[in-house]
C-alpha cells in the first residue's frame, strides 16, 4: 500500500503502451508509475531529485488484485481470505461454529479461546422470608409428593410414617390376639405405648403413639435447623447442599443487600484495608489484535500525558500466534491513558481487550481481593477495524461485606475490580463513504488509545445471617415446646370423656 496523496496539480499525463504512466506536477515533480500485474500494487521505491519511481510490490495479506492496475490492492470480500501466498485472488473461508473470518481475513480464526467474559455476576436477593421461625414452620410442614427424594427429608412425612407404622402394628397385633383368643400381646403393646406417653403422662396408649410421631417430627426439625445454620455464607453453600436441606436450592441462611456508595466518603476502620488492597493490586492489560499482518517489531507503547509529554514503554510483552498479535503490559497506575501504535499498511479484523490481576489476602484484617480476569471482544462482521480506535474503560470497586455467623466472629471483606468498556466507533465506513474509498489504503499505521479511569462510586454488598446459632437453637426449642403444649391440650379434650373410644 504505502500510497501518498498527490501534491498540488497534475500538469500533464503521459502513458506508454498502457504499462507506464507519467505524471508532471506543478511542484515541479514527475511521478513514474508502472502498471502492476495481478497480485501486486505500485509502491514508491526510488526518488531522484524531482522524479519519483513506483514499482510493483506484492499485495499484503488479506488483500487482492485480480487485474493489471495502477491502483492499490483491495481487501478480500466478506467470507474470503488471503494469507499472502497468492495475492492475485482471495479464496473462500472455511467457517463453522468455532472458525470465523474477519474483515480483510488472512486465515480462519479459531474463536474457542477468543471470547468475551466477565466477573459481573448478579448479587442474589434475600429469601422472601427472613424470619427463622417462619422458615422453620414452612419447611417442617412442607409435604412435596412430586419428588420422592424430597419426601425422604420432610419432617411431617416421617411423622406420618411413624403414626401409620404404629397403627399398622396395633391392627396386626389386634388380629393376632383375636386368633389366639388372648389379649396379652395387645395389653403388652398398650403398656409400651403408655410408657411412651409424654403428653398424657402415661394415661393413654394412643398418646404414646402420638408422642412417638412427635419425637420423629422434632428430630427432623432439629436436623433441619442444624443444617440450615451452616447455609452461610452463600459463597460456601453450594446449590446441592441447599437442595439437600429442604429440596429448595434458593434457601440459604443469609440476608443480602446492595447499595451504591460514593467513593469519596469516609470509610470505617475495618473497611480501609480492603480499599488499600484494591488500590495496590497489580493489574495487567492484555490487547489482542486479531487477524492482522502486524508483527511485534511494528509495535510501540507509550503513556499519554498532558501537553504532549508522552512516556514510551519498553517493558511490555509481545507474541504472535496464528495471525493474532498479543501485547501485555503491567499498568503502572490504575488511572492511565495508553497509546499502542502499529506501524505498517496492515489491517486489523478484530480487537480483544483483557485485564488480569492476582488475588491477595490480608489475614490480620480478614480482607481478600479476588483474582481479576475479564475480556471484551470488539469487531464488526465483514468490516475491518478503524485505524484509530479509542476504548474507554471505567473501573468500579465491588466490596462484599460478610458478617460473622456468631457475634464474636469478625466481619470478612472481599473486593474485586469490575471494568466496564465503552467505545465510540469501530469502523471508518462512514468516513470512507463521505470521502473516497482510496483513503482506506493511504494510512500507514493503526493507533489504539485505551483510557482507563475509576468510577466515582463503588458497589457495596452486605451479607448477614438470618439467624445465628443461639437464635436457631432458641427458636427450635420454642417450636418444640409449642407443639407439645398444643398436642397436650388437644389430648386432654379428646380423653376427657369417660367413655372415650380409645380409653
Amino acid at each position: 500500500m504505502n500510497l501518498q496523496q498527490l501534491p498540488h496539480r497534475i500538469v500533464s499525463l503521459v502513458t506508454w503502451n498502457s504499462q507506464i504512466v507519467g505524471l508532471v506536477l506543478d511542484a515541479p515533480g514527475i511521478l513514474l508509475i508502472s502498471a502492476s500485474p495481478p497480485g501486486y500494487y505500485s509502491k514508491l521505491v526510488q526518488e531522484y531529485e524531482d522524479i519519483a519511481i513506483y514499482k510493483p510490490k506484492p499485495c499484503i495479506p488479506g488483500t487482492q488484485q485480480i487485474n493489471r492496475s495502477f491502483g492499490p490492492c483491495v481487501i478480500c470480500p466478506p467470507g474470503s481470505k488471503n494469507d499472502g501466498s497468492t495475492g492475485d485472488m482471495c479464496v473462500k473461508c472455511t467457517t463453522n461454529d468455532t472458525l470465523r473470518c474477519f474483515g480483510a481475513a488472512i486465515n480462519e480464526t479459531d474463536m474457542t479461546n477468543i471470547t468475551s467474559y466477565d466477573q459481573a455476576k448478579p448479587y442474589p436477593d434475600s429469601p422472601h422470608t427472613t424470619e427463622f421461625g417462619d422458615l422453620l414452620l414452612q419447611n417442617v410442614f412442607k409435604f412435596m409428593i412430586t419428588k420422592p427424594s424430597c419426601l425422604l427429608i420432610s419432617p411431617i412425612f416421617w411423622a406420618y410414617v411413624a403414626i401409620g407404622s404404629g397403627i399398622i402394628v396395633y391392627i396386626m397385633i389386634k388380629i393376632f390376639s383375636c386368633r389366639l383368643k388372648t389379649k396379652k400381646p395387645q395389653r403388652f403393646l398398650k403398656k409400651i405405648l403408655s410408657h411412651c406417653d409424654v403428653i398424657g403422662k402415661g394415661k393413654h396408649w394412643l398418646s404414646g403413639l402420638v408422642s412417638l410421631s412427635l419425637l420423629v417430627l422434632i428430630i427432623f426439625s432439629w436436623k433441619f435447623s442444624i443444617s440450615f445454620s451452616y447455609l452461610y455464607p452463600i459463597e460456601e453453600a453450594s446449590s446441592n447442599e441447599r437442595f439437600d436441606v429442604s429440596c429448595d436450592d434458593s434457601l440459604f441462611n443469609a440476608k443480602l443487600a446492595s447499595s451504591l456508595q460514593l467513593l469519596s466518603t469516609l470509610k470505617h476502620e475495618d473497611e480501609k484495608p480492603i480499599f488499600d488492597l484494591l488500590d495496590e493490586q497489580e493489574i495487567t492489560m492484555i490487547v489482542q489484535f486479531i487477524s492482522t499482518g502486524y508483527r511485534c517489531e511494528d509495535v510501540t507503547v507509550q503513556q499519554i500525558r498532558d501537553r504532549g509529554l508522552n512516556t514510551p514503554f519498553s517493558d511490555f510483552y509481545c507474541s504472535e500466534t496464528n495471525k493474532i498479535l498479543t501485547i501485555s503490559k503491567l499498568l503502572p497506575y490504575h488511572i492511565i491513558a495508553l497509546q499502542l501504535t502499529l506501524t505498517g499498511p496492515h489491517f486489523v479484523g478484530g480487537l480483544r481487550l483483557c485485564f488480569s490481576a492476582p488475588s491477595a489476602t490480608n489475614l490480620s484484617t480478614r480482607s481478600t481481593i479476588q483474582q481479576m480476569d475479564t475480556c471484551k471482544l470488539f469487531f464488526i462482521p465483514n468490516q475491518i477495524l478503524t485505524r484509530n480506535p479509542t476504548l474507554g474503560v471505567k473501573m468500579t470497586k465491588v466490596i462484599n461485606q460478610t458478617a460473622g455467623l456468631t457475634v464474636s466472629n469478625a466481619t470478612n471483606h472481599t473486593g474485586l475490580w469490575l471494568p466496564s468498556f465503552m467505545v465510540d466507533t469501530l469502523t471508518d465506513e462512514l468516513f470512507f463513504s463521505l470521502d473516497t474509498e482510496y483513503l482506506r489504503y493511504v494510512l500507514n499505521e493503526t493507533t489504539l488509545i485505551v483510557v482507563i479511569t475509576e468510577s466515582d462510586f463503588y458497589m457495596k454488598n452486605t451479607q448477614e445471617p438470618i439467624a445465628r446459632h443461639y437464635e436457631i437453637a432458641f427458636n427450635t426449642i420454642l417450636f418444640t415446646s409449642k407443639i407439645l403444649i398444643v398436642i397436650s391440650r388437644s389430648n386432654d379434650r379428646i380423653f376427657s370423656h369417660p367413655n372415650a373410644i380409645f380409653e
